[in-house]
């Protein structure tokens, strides 16, 4: 790679990486405060709220095709002027469906980012520092979403202060038990989310701006229309390529069972709204830690262990979450550290989850392969929505649902994780240390 080549890669690179992590403020917006204000201002889109990630999702998966016809630029834009006309449209717009459209848009804009990311990071990186790229762009994007879980929700309470015109503890005492409020509290509740989320309209234009300075050229994606039509479904009769698929289906259905709940699920504990916020806040940092930690574990362990390994670690402390109230006045301290180290140990082989499957398909099919994987990841969202919807959260079908919903994700991880381990160990373990072997030869 020559010099000049090799200057706009990295600038364009770290454009990315510095969009994404205003990308991923907003994605930690979506995760609390969205979810929370959701809950007040309109129940029937939070109970569904995994079935709308799931269709941003699949939206997501679908814009990524656009790329040989109009280039990675065009494409990434459109995620951060969704999110502003979302947020715009949830403070100045009423009625459902502006909320269940509004949450699709931004869902669907955070969302496009991780679609994004394998096919545009590969194409403006070099095999010598793809790992260094992809883990930069991973946990500084975690990192906004640690800024805006810590800011969240002590934004909404200071707003909800303010409009109350109240201290803000007493104003966050108010907000460990919302049922108790009164018709005028609740109002204002929700105005103070509405407050908070046009707030972060600011993030989403930062986001947009580094994108304005990319520097693309037809060559960078013009591959993909080639690629584009070498697609062949064939492969999936290839086990490694089918079974990945299904590995990656069962853990985004479980994960959608609970990660998107988070927040709710602490306030039914009876944890006042600020220190939920910062519980949250607690498991991205543990994110953070974690994946800068992991490239240890993989050379140690092997990508596939490590990726097996980490997630079966979190099932214990999933149930130490869900078993919150036995803990009495202790729990704010037992959950917040269970979901802390669920969260570290879940998330910490990310760059193994998304660079593993690109080593069962050649080079030509990984776009293509690439948003296979995310539609089918959104359609078991989408079911894991309906499911929580109509069955897990219905207190008419499942008394306690929310606490139920951790033991299911917890059967279904084992279950992916017994197949990956199964059927991936032999070949793949320490695959990437053959490719080193390969190129000094």
């Amino acid at each position: 790679m020559n010099q000049e080549l090799e200057k706009r890669y990295s600038h364009n690179s770290l454009m990315f990486t510095i969009s994404y992590i205003f990308m991923g403020i907003m994605s930690g917006i979506c995760f609390d405060t969205l979810v929370t204000f959701l809950q007040e201002a309109s129940p029937s889109t939070a109970a569904g709220f995994s079935s709308y990630m799931g269709y941003g999702t699949f939206a997501a998966a679908i814009i990524i095709l656009l790329i040989p016809k109009i280039g990675y630029k065009k494409v990434i834009m459109i995620g951060p002027i969704a999110s502003i006309a979302a947020l715009f449209a949830v403070n100045f717009m009423k009625g459902s469906m502006i909320m269940n459209i509004s949450t699709f848009a931004l869902l669907a804009g955070v969302t496009l980012y991780d679609a994004i990311l394998p096919p545009f990071l590969s194409s403006y990186s070099s095999p010598e520092n793809r790992q260094k790229v992809f883990s930069r762009a991973i946990y500084t994007n975690v990192i906004g979403m640690v800024i805006a879980s810590f800011t969240g929700g002590k934004l909404i309470v200071m707003r909800f202060a303010a409009r109350l015109g109240m201290s803000y503890s007493k104003a966050n005492a108010l907000t460990a038990n919302t049922k108790a409020l009164t018709e005028a509290q609740k109002s204002l509740y929700i105005a103070a989310h509405k407050d908070v989320l046009l707030m972060f309209v600011v993030i989403s234009v930062l986001a947009l701006i580094p994108l304005l300075f990319l520097k693309e050229v037809p060559q960078d994606y013009a591959d993909a229309k080639k690629e584009k039509s070498k697609f062949n479904w064939k492969i999936f009769a290839n086990k490694y390529v089918f079974l990945f698929v299904l590995y990656n289906v069962l853990i985004r259905f479980g994960a959608s069972l609970i990660c998107p709940y988070f927040s709710v699920f602490l306030g039914k504990l009876g944890i006042e709204r600020g220190t939920v916020s910062t519980l949250v806040t607690l498991q991205y940092i543990a994110m953070v830690i974690f994946m800068m930690a992991s490239p240890w574990v993989v050379k140690k362990f092997g990508q596939v262990v490590a990726l097996g390994g980490l997630c079966l670690a979190s099932i214990p402390f999933m149930l130490i979450i869900a078993n919150g109230r036995a803990f009495g006045s202790g729990i704010v301290f037992a959950v917040g550290a269970a979901l802390f180290f669920r969260s570290g140990f879940m998330n910490a082989a990310n760059p193994v989850m998304q660079s593993l499957p690109m080593e069962f398909v050649s080079k030509e099919l990984r776009p293509a392969y690439n948003s296979v994987i995310f539609v089918a990841g959104a359609l078991a969202s989408i079911a894991a929505g309906w499911f929580t919807k109509n069955i897990m959260f219905d207190p008419k079908v499942i008394t306690d649902g929310y606490t139920k919903a951790y033991y299911i994700t917890a059967a279904i991880y084992t279950t992916a994780v017994i197949i990956l381990l199964i059927v991936y160990t032999k070949k793949y373990n320490r695959s990437f240390e053959q490719h080193k072997e390969d190129k000094i030869a």
